[in-house]
């Protein structure tokens, strides 16, 4: 079950949620859980957390209640805002039961977007499916579905995005 929402702000909440990611939010280094290492092989980003901003965080609840129908009872909070370079992919999997994921803001292509696998018959991960990015597009999925950001060969491809990682919901 993968569901994609186009315009899911409305323009100027998008405009002030993009001003704040890009001019205000601070960010922290996020690597893999169950890591030994910090370094680049375990890195997939930096993360500004939602749960600093309240206000911000509950017009992300509010809006993903709105626009996917359904009620969010419990939100991790590692739910935040993510500053990436797109210089790798990184196949992992979430704790959540489903993430929304919100791009923010970026350059609208294939090669900035998320990509999701199954697994073969021999256990090693496929790509599967593919949603490009688009400013202001949502993303509704199981948080144990493989997924990753698209890796561009544009060097120093920087996106912003906004995951809510949802551990409890009624449809």
């Amino acid at each position: 079950m993968i569901k994609i929402i186009d315009n899911f702000f409305k323009e100027e909440d998008l405009i002030e949620i993009q001003n704040f990611a890009s001019t205000k939010a601070f960010y922290v280094p996020q690597f893999f859980d169950n890591t030994k290492e910090k370094n680049k092989d375990n890195y997939y980003g930096d993360r500004y957390y939602l749960d600093s901003t309240p206000e911000l965080l509950e017009k992300f609840i509010k809006q993903a209640e709105l626009k996917f129908k359904i009620k969010i009872n419990k939100i991790l909070n590692t739910s935040g805002i993510d500053q990436r370079n797109l210089d790798h992919f990184k196949p992992h999997q979430d704790d959540a039961k489903i993430n929304i994921m919100i791009m923010l803001k970026g350059i609208t292509a294939v090669t900035n977007g998320t990509v999701f696998y199954n697994k073969n018959n021999n256990n090693n991960l496929e790509l599967d499916t593919h949603v490009g990015f688009r400013e202001n597009r949502a993303i509704l999925f199981p948080s144990n579905h493989w997924h990753s950001q698209h890796a561009s060969n544009i060097p120093n491809m920087i996106r912003f995005t906004a995951t809510l990682f949802i551990e409890d919901y009624e449809e």
